[in-house]
């Protein structure tokens, strides 16, 4: 159900129940002003019969017959059926002052108001007595003459109400809309842009509480943007890398299908190898470069081991350690030190150090050595290389860079993947050349927590 469509029905519901509800606090206050206003007339006139009935001396007026005779002239719209009065001697002989009133019962001992069936009709009567000279009186009302007066008041005060609803229905079910006409005209531009529009969505002429959705529409779509950015440069820049392994190993197996020399062919059976090889760690490092620049800082809830993922990033490293014959040091801190406290997850942060340690053995110095130190804020790889251009130190760590005139096979992805973890979990590695008495004796690279982590 849509959230204009559940508007209306609540305000469908909503509505009606709120007119009954209205309707029901009327009568209820309706019925006690009423109930007040004639309990306090009954009151009033059995209080003025009573300063009244001294004037009688002690004689009856009248007679029931003589009483009903007596001239009323023009009554109006009187109902005198409905209210009548009554009043008793000392001896307790009625005093026949109104011929309804007769129907009255004396209730001797009766004092205020109360409730009583006269000829099956209930009536409301309210007993006064003299105390000085034991005359009583009697006003009663018919209680139905009350609820007639609260059925017409109610009658038209429910009139008006009943036909103004359809009208008011009809006016707030075109407020909802006219109010979510700006989520509908939100959701017609989300559904006409183009997939690959990176430009924001107006916040201005949106309400206000729909501006922070469109500020977060406007930032996924940046988020969108930037990963459909990436992902084209990555795609384009892995068919460019792509293709000279391809053509190589191309031009190697139309060397070994032409070659009639056993050992030309050999030659070109060890390049493909290689060649093979480096494909296939080119790919490789393509598929772990794509999941990592879609990954986001999440599930980073465990305590890194760093002895344990340094062993681990040794034991991958070493046959390259050992084909050109480096030694790889590994230095820990002092005793109680722990070193580079962090959480994160160690699969990915051993990838980094394997990087890290295969860039330092692959372009360090055949017979060198390579340390890997660890402390309480960084963790140092150095070797014993010529260093690196200060001119080309900025774009370690671009995808698919490569310092020219490297002997080395390598994809230039290496640095960026190790970026691209020590971002995800809050670190920077920092490249610079080593440096004694003005001599670069090295190359290192430094990791350490970011400006902005909040670790």
């Amino acid at each position: 159900m849509t959230l204009q469509r559940r508007l209306i029905v609540s305000v469908l519901f909503a509505a009606p129940f709120a007119w009954l509800l209205t309707l029901g606090v009327t009568y209820w206050r309706a019925q006690h002003e009423i109930n007040e206003l004639y309990d306090t007339d009954m009151v009033r006139l059995a209080q003025h019969m009573r300063a009244l009935l001294p004037l009688l001396d002690d004689r009856r007026l009248g007679a029931p017959d003589t009483v009903e005779n007596v001239p009323l002239g023009n009554l109006g719209e009187a109902g005198l059926a409905d209210l009548a009065v009554s009043a008793w001697a000392a001896d307790g002989g009625r005093l026949h002052i109104d011929p309804d009133g007769d129907r009255l019962p004396a209730s001797p001992g009766a004092d205020g108001f109360s409730a009583t069936m006269i000829d099956g009709v209930p009536w409301r009567l309210y007993y006064l007595e003299n105390a000085s000279n034991g005359w009583r009186v009697a006003v009663g009302q018919r209680l139905g003459e009350r609820e007639e007066l609260v059925e017409s008041y109610l009658i038209g005060q429910a009139f008006p109400w009943l036909f103004g609803l359809p009208v008011l229905l009809a006016l707030l079910i075109w407020a909802v809309r006219h109010a979510l006409r700006p989520v509908r005209d939100l959701s017609d531009q989300i559904a006409q842009r183009d997939p690959e529009d990176p430009i924001p969505l107006d916040a201005s002429a949106a309400p206000g509480e729909l501006q922070p959705l469109v500020h977060a529409m406007n930032q996924l779509l940046a988020r969108v943007a930037g990963a459909i950015e990436h992902e084209r440069r990555l795609t384009a820049d892995a068919a460019h890398e792509l293709r000279t392994p391809l053509a190589a190993l191309q031009s190697q197996w139309d060397v070994a299908q032409r070659a009639t020399d056993p050992a030309e062919r050999d030659h070109a059976q060890v390049s493909m190898s290689a060649g093979i090889e480096r494909l296939n760690r080119l790919v490789s490092q393509l598929l772990a470069m794509a999941r990592l620049e879609s990954a986001i800082q999440s599930g980073f809830g465990d305590e890194v081991h760093w002895p344990h993922i340094a062993q681990e990033a040794l034991s991958d490293s070493l046959a390259l350690a050992r084909r050109k014959d480096v030694d790889v040091d590994m230095h820990w801190p002092e005793p109680g030190v722990a070193p580079l406290p962090l959480v994160g997850n160690e699969h990915l942060l051993g990838m980094m150090l394997r990087n890290l340690l295969d860039n330092a053995v692959r372009y360090g110095p055949a017979s060198g050595v390579v340390a890997l130190r660890f402390s309480a804020d960084a963790i140092t790889v150095e070797d014993q290389g010529p260093g690196v251009d200060p001119s080309a130190i900025g774009r370690l760590g671009d995808r698919f860079f490569r310092i020219a005139g490297q002997q080395e096979s390598g994809s230039g992805l290496g640095l960026s993947i190790a970026h691209r973890i020590a971002h995800l979990h809050g670190l920077q590695v920092h490249f610079e050349n080593r440096q004694a008495n003005g001599c670069t004796i090295g190359f290192s690279a430094a990791i350490r927590r970011a400006a902005s982590s909040p670790l």
